[in-house]
Parts: structure tokens; C-alpha cells; sequence
């Protein structure tokens, strides 16, 4: 389906590339247009959500500010049902929210005229969604998964974070292959998660392009456009959701080991009690 949505976009003349283009350098280190995006993104994300967090309060907030307070609930809810405690839900967050605001914003506002071909510099475009480049979703892949290796170790210690990979029998050779297996599973958990995202947000845009540029010739009106506009809105929040899920949930099957252990040793107090009832009858 890509290579026939290229050709379309290049016989139209649309400027439509999978690869991020070079905006400048900075000490000697280049700057794409996806990256330059990204920072405003993440600038300007920041800047919203410090702004609305002081709007809100236990009373009933209308606007922009009700709309965050239901996301934020959405997520913490998501965290929920994925960790199985309000308490850990509540905990990461901050964490967690940050990765789902991100790719929402960086989807949503893909969608203005200004991201694109619609504003360029020496012919490329001088903004790319961050997450139509396969370098940045990489690098939020990397980014999300070294994230839950370091709560997992923070949870539970380096001794228990290797349980999730190694039984207590790591020495019996099967175990330990099956453990080198579980960590290699990390990487396609990398690749698994960045390429979702990007194919997803590329294609959108190569359609967002190829059907904005239908309106151009022959009188055609923009009622084209809008339901491919309403399915990206809709895949923005799925993206989002998805990602944040994923990752989430590797982290919650990352610190599983130390919640059992808890369990165990709570196990153990419990039968260590004396035994009351027997003792009441021996008296």
C-alpha cells in the first residue's frame, strides 16, 4: 500500500519522504526537522500542562482544564487495571502520562498546515511529527524500556529484577537460556513498540498529503480530507494508548516476582503465629 500511496504523491508533486531532513547542525551534531519538532512539542506540552495543573482542584473545572483532569483519570485508571493497585497507579503516573501526552500532542498537532510541506526550508519541510520518524520512535522505545528496567531495579533490587528473567536455578543450563531468551526479549520489545508507532503515524501522513493534494485540481472541495482527518485523530489516541499500555504493562510483569515474594513472606508470618484456638483448648 506504501509504495502505491508514493507513487500518487510523486506523480502530484507532493513532497513526501520516510526519512527525517537536515534543518541545521549544532557543533557539528544535525538537526532534523523531526527533532526540532519533538522540543517544540515537548516545550510546548510542558508549558500547557504546568499551566492547567495549577487551574485544577477538587472542584469541577470547565474547558481545556476538564478535558486534562479526564485524561489524566483515563490514565490512572489504564495503570490500574494494568498494575492491579490504584497505589502503583497513582505512583507511575507522572511517569507513564508523560509518554501518553507526548505522543497525542506530537500526533495531534501533526495534523496542523504548518507541519509538513506546508511550511518549508530550502525545499524540505521544516517540521516532521517525531513520531513519523523511525530514529525517534526508537529513541522513545529505548528511552520507555530503559525506564522500566530502572523501576524494576528500584522496586526490587538488582538481585530481584533478575528473577524476572532468571529462575532461582539460573546455573541449570535450561534455565539459562531460557533467561538469555527473556532478555533478548527486550529488544524486540524495542522494535516492536517503535516500528507500531511509526508505520502507523507515517502512513497517516503520507494520506493526510496525498488527499489534501486532491483538493487542489479540478474543483474537488475539502469534505475529502476530513474523514482521513478523523481516522488519524482517531489513531493518535490509540497510539498513545497502546504505547503506554505496552510499556506499562512490561513493568508490571517486571516487579510480579516481588510482589509474590511479598505475598510468600506474609505467607510465612502468618503460619509462624501461634496457633490461638489450640492454645485456648489446651488451657
Amino acid at each position: 500500500m506504501m509504495p502505491l500511496i508514493s507513487r500518487i504523491a510523486s506523480s502530484s508533486g507532493i513532497h513526501v519522504s520516510l526519512k527525517a531532513d537536515k534543518v541545521f547542525e549544532v557543533g557539528g551534531i544535525t538537526v532534523t526537522n523531526s527533532m526540532l519538532y519533538g522540543a517544540i512539542v515537548a516545550l510546548f506540552m510542558g508549558f500547557l500542562l504546568v499551566r492547567y495543573s495549577k487551574k485544577s482542584a477538587v472542584k469541577a473545572k470547565k474547558g481545556f482544564v476538564s478535558i486534562l483532569e479526564m485524561i489524566v483519570e483515563f490514565i490512572v485508571g489504564m495503570l490500574e487495571g494494568t498494575f492491579g493497585s490504584k497505589e502503583k497507579a497513582y505512583k507511575y503516573a507522572p511517569i507513564f502520562g508523560t509518554f501518553f501526552f507526548f505522543i497525542i500532542f506530537s500526533n495531534l498537532l501533526g495534523l496542523l498546515p504548518f507541519v509538513g510541506p506546508g511550511l518549508t526550508a530550502e525545499g524540505s519541510p521544516l517540521l516532521r511529527p517525531f513520531t513519523a520518524d523511525l530514529n525517534g520512535t526508537i529513541a522513545m522505545s529505548v528511552f520507555a524500556i530503559v525506564t522500566v528496567q530502572y523501576l524494576s531495579i528500584k522496586a526490587q533490587g538488582v538481585k530481584g529484577h533478575l528473577k524476572h528473567y532468571f529462575s532461582d536455578k539460573p546455573l541449570n543450563p535450561l534455565n539459562f537460556f531460557i533467561g538469555i531468551l527473556e532478555v533478548f526479549g527486550e529488544f524486540t520489545r524495542i522494535l516492536s513498540l517503535s516500528l507500531r508507532l511509526f508505520l502507523n503515524t507515517a502512513v497517516g501522513e503520507i494520506l493526510v498529503s496525498v488527499f489534501t493534494s486532491l483538493v487542489l485540481k479540478g474543483g474537488r472541495t475539502p469534505v475529502a480530507v476530513i474523514p482521513i482527518i478523523l481516522f488519524e485523530l482517531l489513531v493518535a489516541g490509540i497510539q498513545a494508548y497502546v504505547f503506554t499500555v505496552l510499556s506499562a504493562t512490561y513493568l508490571s510483569l517486571a516487579i510480579a516476582h516481588a510482589h509474590d515474594d511479598e505475598h510468600q513472606q506474609e505467607a510465612l508470618k502468618v503460619e509462624e503465629l501461634p496457633d490461638v484456638n489450640n492454645e485456648a483448648i489446651s488451657h
